[in-house]
C-alpha cells in the first residue's frame, strides 16, 4: 500500500533518470526460467498497467457523500464519481492483488494521481477506500503518488524503462545492470553478501515501526529517494525510528514484516542466521501446501522437540494473521514470532485511523552509531522536539534545508509562531529556492502588521519560482487581503493554467473574482472546485451566495 508522508511528485520524464539501470528484459535470455517465475511474484507484479479491472457499480461513501463506479470504454477503464459527474481513467494498479490493489491515474502532464477506491482480496474480493481515505474530507482524485511512495512498489526509473518501471525488477535486489548485460561487470548476488547487507536488500521495503508517526524513518542528506545500492550499509542510506516504550494499542503495518522480524526472539538468538530468505523464495512463488512444508521445516530445525511431531502450523500460533493499522481491509501475517499467541479476535474490523502517534524515540536501524552532531541531529528530527532540534542544528551546521525547516514547523506546533517566523526567515536566506518555507511563512504571516513584509518575501519567491502553486496561492491571498485584487486575480489565473485541477486556486480565484465584482465568473470557479472537490463546504457557501439575487440599496 502506499506509505504516508511527503515527497517531491513524480514527472515522467522530468526526474533525473538513474544511471546504469537497463530494460529488465534483457535479464531474460541468460535467466529465463527465474526471470518467468519472477514476474508471477508478489514483487513482478507489484506495479503494473491495467488490463482488466473488477466490475463496481455505484460504492457509496457514506462519510463523504461520494460514490464511484468503474465505467470500461473502448478497452480502457475508467473510475467515476457520480456527483458532480468526474472520471480519471485507471492507468496502474500498485499491488498484485494477493491482498489488495489501488489504481493510479497519469495526468496528462505526466504525474501520477492516487484514485480514492481500492479493491481489497479478502473474503472472495471486495471494494472499499483506499487507505487513508475513509473520512469525510478525503482526497478524492487529488492524492499525487510521490517518488518516495515508488520507491517501495516500482523498480527504479531510466531512461531505458522511459522513466517508469513496470513493478519491482531484478535490479532491485541485484543492482544496475546495464552494464552486466553487456558483459562488462557483475551484479549484486545477495545471496553472496554478509548476512547483515543480504537482510538490508528486504529491509529497505519492509522496515517501518508504525504508520501514524513523527517519521519513523530518515532519508540520509544528501541521498536521494533511489539512490540506494543493494550490497551498500543500509544506514548510508537511511535511519529508521522507533517509540522508547511500546505503544498500548500495537498493531501492525503493511510493510512491517522486517521490524517485526528484528524484533523477534527467533531473530535475536540466531546470530544472524534467521533471514527473510530462510523462509522465503524472492525468485518464485511456492504453493500452500510447499509453502506450509517449508515454514515446519524451518521452525523444527531449532524447535525439533517443541510440541508433538505432528504440528503441522507453527505460524498459525506464533505468526498470527492480524488486520492491518494502515490498510485496515487487509490481513497479513505479523512476522513478530510470538511464545504465545495474543489474545483476542485479531481479523475483527478496524475504524481507519487518522491522528499521530508520538513519544520518545530511539534509533530501530542500525541500533546503534557512533555519537556525533550529525546523529543528534537525525535523532532531534524524529523526536519533532523544537528546543532539541535548535541545539542540534547549532552543533551540527548541516547543509541542507530539511532540518532547518523541521526546526521551523516545530516551533509553529509549540505555538511559538515569532520564533517560527525567525528560522523561516534564515532558512529563506539559506536557501532562497525553498518553496515549502516560503508556503509556511506566508500562512504566519497574515496579520495586517506583518503582511507588507510578508508580501516582499513571497514577490521574491514568485520571481524565483514562477510556476510554483502554493507559492502564487500565498501571496495572491496577501494581495487580496490589501485589497490588491487586480495583482491576485493576475497570479491566481496563472496558477490554475500551472494546476489546473488544484482546488484550492480556483477556490482562491472565485472568491477575487467575486471580490473584484464578476459574479457570473467567481460562480463558474467555484463550480469547478466543486467539481474537483465535492467535499469544500466554503467553496458550496460562496456558490450559493453568488448564486442568490443582489439586494440593491
Amino acid at each position: 500500500m502506499l506509505r504516508s508522508g511527503v515527497g517531491l511528485l513524480l514527472v515522467i520524464n522530468a526526474i533525473a533518470l538513474e544511471p546504469g539501470y537497463t530494460d529488465p528484459t534483457t535479464c531474460r535470455p541468460c535467466h529465463q526460467a527465474i526471470f518467468n517465475s519472477y514476474r508471477q511474484t508478489g514483487m513482478g507484479q507489484s506495479f503494473t498497467p491495467v488490463v482488466s479491472v473488477p466490475p463496481l457499480d455505484g460504492f457509496l461513501h457514506e462519510p463523504s457523500g461520494l460514490r464511484y463506479s468503474v465505467v470500461p470504454r473502448n478497452g480502457s477503464f475508467f473510475l467515476r464519481r457520480s456527483t458532480p459527474v468526474m472520471e480519471r481513467q485507471i492507468d496502474y494498479a500498485i499491488g498484485s492483488g494477493s491482498h489488495s490493489q489501488t489504481f493510479v491515474n497519469r495526468t496528462s502532464a505526466g504525474k501520477l494521481t492516487e484514485l480514492p477506491v481500492s479493491w481489497y482480496s479478502e473474503s472472495g474480493g471486495y471494494w472499499n477506500m483506499s487507505p487513508g481515505y475513509d473520512r469525510p474530507d478525503h482526497s478524492d482524485f487529488r492524492r499525487e503518488v510521490s517518488d518516495s511512495c515508488l520507491f517501495c512498489h516500482n523498480g527504479y526509473p531510466s531512461q531505458a524503462n522511459g522513466g517508469l518501471a513496470h513493478g519491482i525488477d531484478c535490479q532491485r535486489c541485484h543492482g544496475p545492470g546495464e552494464s552486466h548485460a553487456a558483459r562488462k561487470g557483475t551484479v549484486v548476488n545477495p545471496a553472496k553478501l554478509n548476512r547483515a547487507r543480504g537482510l538490508e536488500v528486504c529491509l529497505q521495503c519492509h522496515l517501518e515501526s508504525a504508520s501514524r508517526t513523527l517519521p519513523d524513518a530518515i532519508r540520509r542528506f544528501g541521498r536521494t529517494v533511489f539512490s540506494y545500492r543493494p550490497g551498500e550499509a543500509l544506514s548510508d542510506f537511511m535511519l529508521y525510528f522507533q517509540f522508547e516504550q511500546t505503544i498500548a494499542d500495537e498493531r501492525i503495518t503493511v510493510n512491517g514484516a522486517g521490524y517485526g522480524l528484528l524484533k523477534s526472539t527467533c531473530f535475536l538468538r540466531s546470530g544472524g542466521q534467521l533471514t527473510c530468505t530462510t523462509c522465503h523464495d524472492p525468485h518464485r512463488e511456492s504453493t500452500r501446501a510447499e509453502a506450509d512444508l517449508h515454514y515446519l521445516q524451518v521452525c523444527r530445525g531449532c524447535h525439533a522437540a517443541s510440541h508433538e511431531t505432528a504440528t503441522r502450523d507453527c505460524t498459525g500460533c506464533h505468526m498470527q494473521k492480524r488486520r492491518t493499522e494502515d490498510a485496515v481491509h487487509v490481513v497479513m501475517t505479523d512476522h513478530r514470532i510470538r511464545r504465545t499467541p495474543l489474545p483476542g479476535d485479531l481479523l475483527a474490523p478496524l475504524l481507519e485511523r487518522h491522528d499521530r502517534l508520538e513519544g520518545k524515540v530511539e534509533l530501530l536501524y542500525p541500533r546503534e552509531l557512533p555519537a556525533s552532531p550529525e546523529t543528534a541531529l537525525y535523532l532531534a528530527m524524529a523526536q519533532g522536539e523544537a528546543d532539541a532540534l535548535a541545539r542540534a542544528i547549532s552543533r551540527a551546521k548541516p547543509a541542507t534545508a530539511d532540518p532547518y525547516f523541521a526546526l521551523g514547523m516545530a516551533l509553529q506546533k509549540a505555538g511559538r509562531v515569532p520564533e517560527a517566523i525567525l528560522e523561516f526567515r534564515k532558512l529563506i536566506q539559506r536557501f532562497p529556492a525553498e518553496a515549502r518555507a516560503y508556503v509556511a511563512i506566508s500562512r504566519l504571516m497574515m496579520e495586517p502588521a506583518q503582511a507588507d513584509d510578508a508580501i516582499v518575501l513571497l514577490e521574491q519567491a514568485v520571481a524565483r519560482l514562477p510556476d510554483h502553486s502554493e507559492v502564487l496561492n500565498s501571496l495572491a491571498v496577501l494581495y487580496a487581503g490589501k485589497q490588491r485584487f487586480q495583482d491576485a486575480l493576475r497570479l491566481l489565473s496563472h496558477a490554475v493554467q500551472v494546476e489546473p485541477e488544484d482546488p484550492v486556486s480556483w477556490l482562491n480565484l472565485g472568491v477575487c473574482l467575486e471580490a473584484w465584482g464578476d459574479r457570473a465568473g467567481a460562480s463558474a470557479a467555484y463550480e469547478r472546485t466543486l467539481e474537483l472537490d465535492p467535499t469544500s463546504a466554503r467553496a458550496g457557501a460562496f456558490l450559493r451566495r453568488v448564486a442568490a439575487p443582489k439586494i440593491r440599496p
